[in-house]
């Protein structure tokens, strides 16, 4: 999970840029998403890989820059589709600082492309904007 990338051209069999969002589960190669992103920017920002566990709680390395504390919320993923990567990757960290509520109505009212994972029980529920769709491929919900 992490890291920003962005896309020029088509891939070498002529077909948009594919880029693969990561399930927020123990398996590492798998596939929650995939999205065309040719002549975009994409990045992704989560809480379910970079954590460290503290008397059998998971520990966030996302710091709410308000609390000075790590974040506390069921959000664990956030993918955000801009012009540009730089773009995409400035605004999933401080969505995912915002937790659910709060960044789907940031995402509302800037009108971005954004893809959420949030814990849910034992499992997972997904969201997108109307933008994110757009370059959707596949969801694995």
């Amino acid at each position: 999970v992490g890291g920003a990338l962005s896309s020029r051209g088509m891939n070498a069999q002529g077909l948009p840029w594919r880029v693969a969002i990561q399930k927020p589960t123990d398996r590492e190669n798998a596939v929650q998403a995939i999205v065309d992103i040719n002549g975009h920017g994409i990045s992704t920002s989560g809480s379910y890989r970079n954590y460290y566990e503290l008397d059998g709680k998971r520990i966030s390395h996302v710091i709410d820059p308000q609390t000075g504390r790590p974040i506390e919320h069921n959000l664990v993923s956030v993918t955000v589709i801009a012009p540009t990567a730089l773009e995409a990757d400035g605004w999933d960290t401080g969505l995912m600082v915002l937790g659910t509520q709060k960044a789907q109505e940031v995402v509302r009212r800037e009108g971005l492309a954004v893809f959420m994972i949030m814990k849910e029980g034992e499992g997972f529920k997904t969201w997108m904007s109307p933008q994110f769709k757009t370059f959707l491929v596949s969801d694995k919900n």
